[in-house]
């Protein structure tokens, strides 16, 4: 199913831009330049805004339809989704709780440079941890579900709205 193939294409190259954008966070936090320095700090926290926008406003916006098709199949298909969404919820929390520390840090509100330091740098490798593992979840396990119960002509739905929801992120 070309439809099918070329969805994928579109969502592991947009996962393989999340990882590069994980990955440039995690240099950021283990440089550690950040703590002290007013630059390095903003410069961490422009890296973590930018893998929020791309994966709530690029990313996110091409498994909608994909989701919602795919949810009632089958229990596990079910399961998969919901532990699907609870990481996602809870990365998305992890990564407002570390720009709320930095913020705070900026502003001379928080107790402490080693505090906020251990804060900060203790939520972002989790995040990157869980994000990890989500992705590699929707690369195997959601790949796998929706392959046992997708239909050609969902498949054709799917890659639709993939196109459209791309054409949008340009515009």
């Amino acid at each position: 199913m070309l439809a099918a193939e070329c969805a994928w294409a579109v969502l592991r190259a947009e996962h393989a831009r999340i990882r590069e954008l994980l990955n440039l966070v995690n240099d950021a936090l283990n440089d550690g330049g950040w703590v002290c320095s007013g630059p390095q700090a903003k410069a961490l926290f422009a890296l973590i805004e930018r893998l929020q926008v791309f994966d709530h406003a690029t990313h996110r916006p091409k498994g909608v339809v994909l989701v919602q098709t795919l949810r009632g199949r089958s229990v596990e298909a079910d399961d998969l989704l919901i532990r699907l969404e609870s990481t996602r919820d809870r990365c998305d929390d992890l990564l407002l709780q570390a720009t709320a520390k930095l913020k705070a840090a900026a502003s001379g509100a928080a107790s402490g440079a080693a505090s906020v330091a251990d804060g900060v740098g203790a939520l972002l490798h989790e995040h990157r941890k869980l994000m990890l593992v989500h992705l590699d979840e929707e690369d195997s396990l959601l790949h796998s579900q929706t392959a046992a119960h997708l239909t050609r002509e969902e498949w054709a739905a799917v890659a639709s709205s993939i196109s459209v929801a791309m054409g949008e992120a340009k515009a």
